[in-house]
């Protein structure tokens, strides 16, 4: 089996995606396409637009053969945490040959170069970065500025400046990262990124992001979406409700009820921002107000609304501690009806694998907290999506 993985959100899945799925299998010679995709909720700290097994179900019907779950505690984490459980998530099957993903520099050598250079910082550029969050920045801006300062006097690392100033290239760099650290034999293979930009909203232009796809929905401009995403996608938005404001209600009167100790527990959760947000939160009336308030040069709105959720459900730093020191497994969202020798094969080199929420019972018991917050979150979306969608079980197509 030759087994090509892709990292994904797919909120929702658009005409790029698809693409990327088509120019993946063929690139690389796969015969299988692994998709490890978020849950219930995003690495921006948001509600995914559709329940996670509508979602699986799409990226079938575009391309991949298999569609698992990217647990939630690495899925709502700032970038290098979420690519440590992505590529946890990988080493779980045995014959992943390639890793593929979308870059707006489409550099594989700038790439593994900058990959390279972050697996084994030297100690100048470390202190030059420990600078820069000390002076306020918020971590990607400070290790980017970090790399650039460092360029200066060693000029063979110039062409590498502006590589960290771009979300996917950031995350493709992340991913090359916990490859190297975790020892695996995975190889890169990469695409320019089409279209709008990862944070464009603009609808009207070819393969337009998922941002923009997301912004229409919620303006209801279903007429501009057709052009943007396959046929089942669409129809899987028009039976989705634009998102209100339940998380933020929930997530306001959560930070409203629970004292600044308990706050300062959870994940994620330094240089006194739990403070910021006790105080943020005692006179806001949503949760807009609160981060707008909360907001700082070192803490980015993204960050901001990832602790929110964390306190939300309880995520705490030991948590976090305790997932680093977990095997990894497989929740397996959606998979070809005729590719059950993928889960024969994944049998061979991971014995944590759930079809159902019933398997919970027969995993390592260190895992069980994890499963069981990707299930809890999931019910969470459905009351704030309002579909009544809920499955606990892996879908065959």
């Amino acid at each position: 089996m030759k087994i090509t993985a892709i990292i994904c959100e797919y909120n929702p899945l658009t005409n790029g995606h698809a693409e990327h799925l088509r120019r993946a299998r063929e690139e690389t010679g796969a015969d299988t396409i692994l998709c490890v995709m978020s849950g219930s909720f995003t690495q921006r700290g948001e509600a995914a637009v559709a329940d996670k097994y509508m979602r699986a179900e799409q990226a079938i019907y575009a391309g991949a053969d298999i569609v698992v779950e990217l647990p939630t505690i690495y899925a709502v984490s700032p970038a290098d945490n979420f690519a440590y459980g992505a590529i946890k998530t990988i080493s779980a099957f045995p014959d992943v040959h390639y890793l593929s993903f979308g870059s707006e520099c489409g550099d594989l050598d700038a790439i593994k170069r900058a990959a390279n250079f972050l697996a084994n910082e030297p100690e100048e550029f470390k202190e030059v970065l420990k600078l820069n969050l000390k002076n306020g920045l918020a971590y990607p801006k400070a290790r980017a500025e970090a790399l650039k300062t460092y360029a200066l006097s060693h000029p063979e690392y110039s062409e590498l400046t502006d590589i960290l100033d771009a979300p996917n290239n950031t995350l493709a760099i992340a991913y090359a990262v916990q490859i190297l650290k975790a020892g695996l034999d995975i190889e890169l293979h990469t695409i320019k990124r089409l279209g709008g930009g990862y944070d464009s909203t603009d609808i009207d232009v070819d393969f337009p992001s998922a941002s923009a796809v997301r912004e229409a929905f919620r303006r209801g401009e279903i007429n501009k979406i057709a052009a943007a995403v396959p046929k089942s996608v669409l129809g899987m938005l028009s039976v989705c409700t634009p998102q209100g404001d339940t998380l933020g209600d929930m997530e306001l009167f959560k930070l409203k009820s629970i004292s600044g100790y308990d706050l300062e527990n959870y994940y994620c959760v330094t240089g006194g921002i739990h403070n910021r947000l006790k105080i943020a939160a005692k006179d806001s009336t949503d949760i807009n107000e609160l981060l707008e308030k909360a907001k700082t040069k070192s803490f980015t709105m993204a960050r901001l609304k990832r602790i929110c959720l964390y306190a939300l459900f309880d995520i705490t730093k030991q948590d976090w501690t305790d997932a680093l020191n977990a095997p990894p497994y497989v929740n397996i969202l959606a998979m070809k009806k005729d590719r059950r020798d993928i889960l024969s094969n994944l049998s061979l080199g991971c014995k944590n694998v759930l079809t159902r929420y019933s398997d919970v019972n027969r995993v390592d018991k260190s895992l069980r907290k994890f499963i069981k917050l990707d299930f809890s979150t999931q019910g969470t979306l459905e009351i704030i999506n309002r579909s009544g969608v809920f499955s606990k079980k892996m879908l065959l197509i």
